[in-house]
C-alpha cells in the first residue's frame, strides 16, 4: 500500500513527533508499504526517504503556513497517488489522525495553570492558536476520517470529549522506548563520573528532572517543595527554558540553590538518569511523557502527576508517587518522601515495566490498525 505520512516539520535529527514519525515510517516500510512523507518544512533530508514539501513557493508566516498545510496536505498526498493518508499534524481529510498532544483547545484551556489568566487569554486570541483550533476541529470531524490514534487514554478521552468521536474508532497506541539507549547504569563508576562532572556528592540522594517548558512540567513545584525534603537530597535539572534564571533565583531564595543543579540541555540525557536515584515530573499537562518511560527504562522509579498520560501505565507499587495536585507543595514533598523511602527493588520493576512498551509492540499495533482499514 502507498501510505502518505503528513507532518508540519520533517527533521531527521529531531525528537518528539519527528522521531515518532521516522520510527513509524521505518516500521511501515518494513511491513512492505511504500512511504512518502509530506511536510511544510524540511530539515536534514537524506536520500533515505521520499520527502515532498506541501505548497512549494515562498515561505508564509507561521499562521498562514499552518492554514495552508492543514487544508492542502491530504489532497496533495492523494493526487500523488497515496492509498492511505496518516497524519501526525492537524490536517483536514486524512484517513488516520495520530494525536500526540490531545485537542489544542484543551491545551489552551489548561495553559492558565502555568501562564496565568492574562497569558492564557492572550494565547487563546492570537491568530496562530485560533487557526490551530479551527483546523483541528475540521480535521477530527471530517467525514472521511476512519481512525484516530492517541498516545494515551488521557489523550483519547480528551479527543472523544472535545470532538464527539466514536469511541470504537479512537484507540490508544502507546509509544515505545529505546531499551538499548535507556538502561540502568552499568556500575558505580559510571554513576560517580556523571555526579563528579556536575559537582553532586557521590553519597547524596539524587532526583532527576528532564524536559523543556519548566513551568508546565512542574519544576516550580519541585523547587518550592525542596526545602521540605530531608537528607540533603539533590535535584538535577536537565533541559532548556527561557526562564531558567528565574527558577534558579527562586531556588537560591529558598536556600536550596546549592542542592538544585541546572545542567542545561544534555544531548546524552541518559547519563543524567545514570546519576540519579529517582525521577520526578509533576506536570500540569502532559499528554504522555516519553521521558518518564525513558527514566523507568533506566531503572528509576518515577514521580508523575494525575495530569500525565504515562501515569496510566505506572505499576501499582509506584502509584503512591503520583501527585494529584501539583500546586500543593505539601503533597509534592510527601510524594518525594515516599520516593526516597522506596525499596531499591523498584528500580528493577521500573525497568521491567518499560520493557513491555517496545517500538516493536507499537509497530504490531499500528500495522494491525492499518490492516483493519486498508
Amino acid at each position: 500500500m502507498r501510505i502518505a505520512l503528513l507532518t508540519r516539520r520533517f527533521d531527521s535529527a529531531g525528537g518528539g513527533t519527528e522521531r515518532d514519525l521516522i520510527i513509524t515510517a521505518e516500521y511501515l516500510r518494513a511491513a512492505g508499504h511504500q512511504i512518502t512523507i509530506f511536510a511544510d518544512e524540511i530539515r536534514g533530508a537524506t536520500g533515505e526517504w521520499d520527502i515532498r514539501r506541501v505548497g512549494p513557493g515562498p515561505r508564509l508566516g507561521r499562521t498562514l503556513s499552518l492554514l495552508r498545510f492543514g487544508w492542502t496536505a491530504a489532497p496533495t498526498a492523494r493526487r500523488a497517488g497515496a492509498d492511505m493518508v496518516l497524519s501526525f499534524a492537524r490536517c483536514v481529510g486524512a484517513d488516520v489522525m495520530r494525536s500526540g498532544g490531545g485537542a489544542h483547545a484543551s491545551y489552551v484551556r489548561a495553559a492558565r495553570k502555568w501562564r496565568g489568566v492574562i497569558g492564557a487569554t492572550a494565547m487563546r486570541i492570537t491568530p496562530y492558536h485560533r487557526v490551530q483550533m479551527i483546523v483541528e476541529r475540521q480535521a477530527f470531524r471530517s467525514p472521511g476520517l476512519k481512525r484516530v490514534i492517541a498516545v494515551s487514554n488521557f489523550v483519547r478521552d480528551d479527543l472523544i470529549r472535545e470532538f464527539g468521536l466514536a469511541p470504537e474508532k479512537t484507540l490508544t497506541i502507546y509509544n515505545g522506548v529505546d531499551l538499548e539507549r535507556f538502561r540502568p547504569a552499568t556500575g558505580p563508576s559510571e554513576r560517580a563520573a556523571i555526579r563528579q562532572k556536575f559537582a553532586v556528592p557521590s553519597s547524596a540522594r539524587v532526583v532527576a528532572f528532564v524536559g523543556n517548558g519548566f513551568a508546565r512540567k512542574g519544576l516550580g513545584f519541585l523547587i518550592e517543595a525542596w526545602p521540605l525534603v530531608a537528607g540533603g537530597a539533590f535535584l538535577m535539572v536537565a533541559g532548556a527554558d527561557r526562564q531558567t534564571d528565574k527558577f534558579a533565583r527562586r531556588a537560591r531564595a529558598l536556600n536550596v540553590g546549592t542542592r538544585i543543579v541546572f545542567t542545561g540541555p544534555q544531548p546524552n540525557v541518559e547519563t543524567i538518569f545514570h546519576a540519579a536515584d529517582a525521577f520526578a515530573m509533576p506536570s500540569l499537562f502532559e499528554p504522555f511523557g516519553n521521558v518518564v518511560m525513558e527514566a523507568m527504562a533506566s531503572g528509576l522509579p518515577p514521580m508523575t502527576s494525575a495530569f500525565s498520560g504515562v501515569a496510566e501505565i505506572i505499576p501499582p507499587s509506584m502509584r503512591g508517587f503520583r501527585v494529584e495536585n501539583p500546586n500543593d507543595v505539601g503533597e509534592v514533598a510527601l510524594r518525594l518522601g515516599a520516593l526516597f523511602d522506596a525499596p531499591a527493588s523498584l528500580g528493577a520493576e521500573a525497568r521491567a515495566t518499560a520493557e513491555k512498551f517496545t517500538w516493536t509492540r507499537y509497530a504490531e499495533e499500528l500495522n494491525a490498525l492499518i490492516g483493519s482499514i486498508g
